[in-house]
């Protein structure tokens, strides 16, 4: 007699598969780029079928996606804004407050900017990757407009959240710590004088 089949192993294996596709592709994207990372190779490299990669991701782009949203969440499933350290964002004086966003940006930035500059380079030859970028810096300013009305503790006025969105950029932090060789704690404090400046105008 065949042993009854379990779909509770079933579901936790394409997990399983599911979470080595994802990781095998972002270290993948970071180091080789959008043309050179293909999902033959993302499937070579984890050691499963392309079958499998495509029963998860129809598409390199949805796939770089997934990639994207794990960086983001740093693998967590709670959403964002429940998040202790970016709660911090919306406690203490203003100083406090801009600091705890410094050092909750420098985070993220850390774990995500170059798997998100990766859509940045796809975004100039592929017409879906552009329309993706574009919704999520759309995204990305709201997401802006909701940390500095936490940091301001009121309604933020147009102008000053495209300020703090333009301060924010992944590209700024890339350029700063990536190309000039600044540190954490410099761009930490560098962000932290300019969102002063811009804030103070609200």
């Amino acid at each position: 007699m065949s042993r009854p089949y379990s779909s509770e192993l079933r579901t936790a294996r394409a997990q399983a598969n599911r979470r080595i596709v994802v990781d095998t592709a972002q270290r993948m994207f970071v180091d080789e780029g959008w043309t050179a990372t293909t999902m033959a190779k993302v499937a070579e490299t984890s050691g499963l079928t392309r079958q499998t990669v495509y029963q998860h991701f129809d598409s390199k782009l949805s796939l770089l996606d997934a990639c994207i949203d794990n960086a983001l969440s740093d693998g967590r499933a709670i959403p964002v804004r429940d998040m202790p350290e970016y709660r911090q964002m919306g406690m203490g004086d203003r100083r406090l407050r801009i600091d705890a966003g410094a050092r909750w940006l420098c985070s993220a930035h850390e774990r995500s900017a170059g798997i998100q500059n990766v859509l940045d380079q796809a975004a100039v030859t592929d017409v879906e990757a552009a329309a993706r970028l574009a919704d999520r810096e759309n995204t990305r300013w709201e997401e802006v407009h909701w940390a500095t009305s936490l940091i301001l503790g009121s309604e933020p006025p147009a102008e000053v959240v495209d300020g703090m969105w333009t301060l924010t950029s992944r590209r700024i932090w890339l350029m700063l710590v990536r190309d000039r060789g600044w540190t954490a704690d410099q761009w930490r404090g560098w962000f932290t004088v300019q969102a002063g400046v811009i804030l103070a105008s609200a």
